[in-house]
Parts: C-alpha cells; structure tokens; sequence
C-alpha cells in the first residue's frame, strides 16, 4: 500500500508540476493574443469616395466597388475636407481609425477637386492654408493610433509633397498619421486588374479645332521622345486590349474670367483670339494662371466680349491624356502592387 500511494503522490506531483509549470506561458500567450484581438477590434478603417461621376465616366463607381469587395466602411456623402473631419469626429465610436482612405480626382499642379468647407474653394495648398489660417475647419479629435495611415487615392497627388504635408497636419490629433499618395496615376475597373497605377502623359489641343490623330502623335513624340510607346495607336487606344498596353481618353478643360473695369482703366478691345494671348502674356496674374496649369496658352480656345463695365474672358482646351499601365520589370505581364507602404510607386510622408 504504501508502494502504491508513493507511486500516486509522485505521479500527482509531476502532473501538477507539469500545469504548473505550463500553465504561465499558457496564460501569457492566451493574453498576449487576448490583448492582440482586442487592439484589432479597437480600430476600423473607411473609405470616403468623395466626388460624384459626371457624364459616362465611373471613376467614383468603380473606387466604391473595389473597397466594398475588401469590406471598408464607405462613406459616400462627404464632399470636403470639412464633412470628412466632421464624420471622423462623430462617427468613430471609442475606435480608432487605423486607414482612412480619400478617393477624390485632382492632379499634382492644380490639388484636389474636393472641397475645403461645404461650397467652398476647391482644397490646393493655397486655398488650405487659407482654411487654417482663418480656423474654418473642424480639429480632428484624438481618433488615430499609432501607426494610423492617411492614403489619397488622386492621380499625381504624390508629385506635390509641399500639399501632402499641409495635409498630414490637418489630420494629425492624438497622433500624426502616416500619408500617402501615388505620383502615378490611379485606376479602378481595368480591363484586367482591378485596381492599378499607370504613367501618365498629356497632350492638348484647341477645343473644337483637333489637329487629327497623326499631328497628335507628333506632339508627345516631341514631349516624351524618351519613351517607348507607339503613340499614335495609344491615342487611338480606348481602353486596354492587352495587359499593360497603353490607351488613351480626352476631356476638356475650361477656364472663364470676369475682370472689372468699372474704374478709370478701360476694358481692352480683344477681337480675336491672337489678342487675347497676347494681354493674358502680358497679365501677371492670368498669365501665372495659364503658366501653373501646364498647358501652353495656344492650346486654349480663345474668346472675349464686353458685359457693362465687365470684360468677359473664356478658353477650353481639350486634353488627350495616355495612359500606361505599370507591370512588373522582372514580369511584364504582371501589374505592379498597389501597396501604399511600397515607397516605389508612392510618396510616404
């Protein structure tokens, strides 16, 4: 008997020594992954598509799409910089926003065609600045982590970094976040993937008065002769027929002054569009106007009439933009990733 109760008492005692002694680390882990869970839980990511399609494009339509397969939340009602602060201040719940993601159209010179305030200017670094200055924006509460990410999904955006970090501290709360912005151009609905960057090129022409498709295709001969792309099929190109092939669409883009001379100065007399090149050349503040677009100023379609004491002022130009879509170098049929965090393809701030 007492053979077998030593037996027992032993075996009890190396059971016991066995928990005990597993029992810690179980427990570290069990709470460390506990503890893990609960961070991921404690923070959401959303996605603001912050403009409307106009006409046949689906720019917006596809974005949405693409985040609601990957289960964002999507807001689709903020159309400024000041109902997106509002929403984040409102909506975040004792959560914090881990990636708050902003689709919006816009370009690296001209800024974004989303709003500063409610019928507000459209957001540049200038007219931001002037937001802050004049405190016409909400202040973001403390919403962010630490490693939370502001991505703008805006074609070139990434090229202006003097924007980018005006934008970092309009965001930053509790913690400033990491931004991100693609110097590329961005697509959603591609023929063959989903969502992809692309290198972006521009030709113009005056509205109505297409030089046809060949005189084109020497245009961004000239402009791009470096690159290797048979120019007068990406002009003809609509969408892509193969993978990473290049295409191409137009839109127009109109510009339209009303100057006042109801003092002692008198409204010139511009009859043709030749004189009115030559006074916006003339003109600091117009022609710095033309200048920071980028586009030549005969590319515009030009005319001018007088209203009372008002000159009126109006061009158009047509943009032929081509696009190339960005393949792997190693796999050329291979798209290249549009991860944010890849300092490649996009500008980390």
């Amino acid at each position: 008997m007492k053979t077998k109760a030593l037996k027992m008492a032993t075996f009890m005692g190396l059971v016991l020594a066995f928990v005990f002694a597993c029992s810690p680390k179980e427990n570290t882990d069990n709470l460390t992954a506990m503890n893990e869970s609960e961070k991921v839980a404690s923070q959401q990511s959303v996605v603001f598509i912050a403009g409307y399609d106009k006409g046949s494009s689906t720019y917006y339509k596809d974005a949405k799409n693409h985040f609601q397969e990957l289960d964002y939340t999507i807001v689709d009602d903020a159309f400024s910089l000041q109902e997106i602060i509002a929403w984040l201040n409102k909506n975040h719940n004792n959560q914090d926003y881990s990636e708050i993601h902003i689709v919006n159209k816009g370009n690296s010179k001209k800024g974004l065609s989303l709003e500063t305030t409610i019928h507000g200017d459209l957001l540049s670094q200038e007219s931001l600045l002037n937001c802050l200055k004049e405190d016409k924006l909400p202040k973001l509460k403390n919403v962010l982590s630490e490693n939370s990410k502001l991505v703008f999904h805006t074609s070139e955006l990434g090229k202006n970094q003097q924007l980018l970090q005006i934008l970092k501290q309009t965001f930053t709360a509790n913690h400033q976040p990491k931004v991100f912005a693609t110097p590329h151009a961005t697509v959603f609905n591609g023929q063959f993937q989903k969502h992809f960057l692309a290198k972006v090129f521009y030709g113009y022409y005056p509205t109505a008065q297409s030089p046809g498709n060949v005189d084109l295709s020497k245009q961004f001969i000239r402009k791009y002769p470096l690159e290797d792309i048979h120019w007068l099929d990406a002009i003809r190109t609509k969408e892509e027929e193969e993978p990473g092939e290049a295409f191409s669409y137009k839109f127009n883009i109109p510009v339209r002054w009303e100057i006042d001379f109801s003092g002692d100065e008198e409204a010139p007399s511009l009859t043709s569009p030749e004189a009115i090149m030559d006074w916006v050349d003339d003109n600091d503040k117009y022609g710095k106007i033309i200048k920071d677009m980028g586009i030549p100023v005969e590319q515009f379609r030009w005319k001018a009439y007088k209203s009372g004491d008002k000159l009126i002022i109006k061009g158009k130009t047509t943009v032929v933009c081509v696009m190339k879509p960005m393949m792997q170098r190693n796999n050329p049929l291979s798209y290249v990733r549009t991860e944010f965090d890849n300092q490649r393809y996009y500008t980390q701030l």
